[in-house]
């Protein structure tokens, strides 16, 4: 059972009825997390223009959905881990290439140096070393690449962590988290 509910559609209201219809039409629905993020319209808020504004990076929508499963899987949220598996499927994201991002790999080389930073920025509390940067640059990230690497890690930990505390109930097709995290 969820700590914190949904807000209620019905009875919403203002500023965080625009926002959770604006949601409806882009998606076709409200997730839970956006239903429960409502709770503080400013919250809310926050989400959404930081989930805009890095959808105008220089990351594709497929790398930043591959990146959003390792960050769900290296929290152990469940919630993301399911909601961004389903929208790397929705991106025809091979199945196998979603498996192992659950492991922050890749068959991929300029994919899996992405991942594997932003495991170890998960990891290491954002404390990564010179080689690590160093790394993720040779694979042919530039700098602003890289900042656009943390961006997007540190908005999927700010979901994870949202789903923890709320325990947002799972309204995506279930994808458990892998036992040895």
């Amino acid at each position: 059972m969820q700590r914190i509910p949904r807000t209620d559609m019905s009875k919403a209201t203002g500023r965080t009825r625009e926002q959770l219809d604006a949601v409806s039409r882009k998606m076709g629905r409200v997730p839970n997390l956006h239903a429960t993020m409502a709770n503080s319209p400013a919250v809310l808020t926050a989400y959404l223009r930081l989930n805009d504004a890095l959808s105008q990076t220089s990351l594709d929508n497929r790398l930043r959905e591959l990146l959003a499963v390792t960050v769900a899987s290296a929290n152990d949220s469940e919630y993301c881990l399911s909601a961004h598996t389903a929208f790397g499927r929705h991106l025809k994201v091979d199945e196998a290439e979603l498996l192992h991002a659950r492991e922050g790999a890749s068959t991929d080389p300029k994919t899996l140096a992405a991942l594997t930073f932003a495991k170890s920025l998960v990891q290491k509390r954002g404390r990564v070393s010179d080689g690590e940067v160093s790394a993720l640059k040779a694979a042919g990230f530039s700098n602003a690449a890289v900042l656009e690497i943390v961006a997007s890690t540190v908005m999927n930990i700010f979901t994870n962590y949202c789903n923890h505390v709320a325990v947002t109930e799972v309204d995506f097709p279930r994808v458990s988290v892998p036992s040895q995290n």
